[in-house]
């Protein structure tokens, strides 16, 4: 990106439809950025915000009718799609529409965007939730939040879908991960000291 751009959007970041999205992407950022930068996800995570960061400056730089305007904001759709579902993960009510309307694209046009960056967004959301899952069932914080609170907190409707999914996932009842987990940590070295 060129210092002209970056200088003439620097005087209308506001006037960027993507202001709003990047700011509260970043504040996101701030809270915890120690716990992010840990995540196995942080690589994508800053790919992503780069992405966010680049459409923004684009958008404020230009007219939003100009074709590099347009070419940014396509590019980083799927970057802005998957930080939008990673705010939202545990709303129960994260549908595919939902997701398509917030970023005006149809349902379809939403999981081409997505199947060109490799992701299956049904797939992929009840990944996060299950893995969102796991950090919880072996937290000192919540190791005795049941396994269906642990469910809805991850944005499981159902603790029976929940169950079957993570089954189908790990191999073992949300339940039985959570007492090898807790085994395993209370037999290891380090708890040994």
């Amino acid at each position: 990106m060129s210092v002209d751009t970056v200088v003439r959007a620097s005087v209308r970041l506001r006037a960027s439809p993507l202001h709003d999205l990047v700011l509260t992407h970043l504040r996101a950022l701030w809270r915890d950025p120690g716990t992010l930068a840990a995540d196995p996800g942080a690589a994508a995570l800053a790919n992503a915000t780069t992405e966010l960061l680049r459409a923004l400056l684009t958008s404020a730089a230009h007219d939003t009718d100009d074709h590099r305007v347009r070419s940014a904001l396509d590019d980083s759709l799927a970057a802005r799609i998957t930080a939008y579902v990673r705010r939202h993960l545990t709303d129960p009510e994260l549908t595919p529409d939902r997701i398509a309307r917030e970023h005006a694209v149809s349902r379809r046009q939403l999981y081409v965007v997505l199947a060109r960056v490799g992701i299956s967004l049904e797939q992929w959301v009840i990944g996060e939730r299950l893995e969102a899952a796991c950090r919880l069932l072996t937290s000192p914080r919540h190791v005795g939040l049941p396994v269906s609170a642990v469910a809805a907190r991850c944005g499981f409707t159902s603790p029976s879908h929940f169950t079957r999914r993570f089954r189908a996932a790990y191999g073992v009842t949300p339940r039985e991960w959570r007492r090898l987990r807790i085994q395993d940590a209370a037999s290891s070295p380090r708890a040994e000291q």
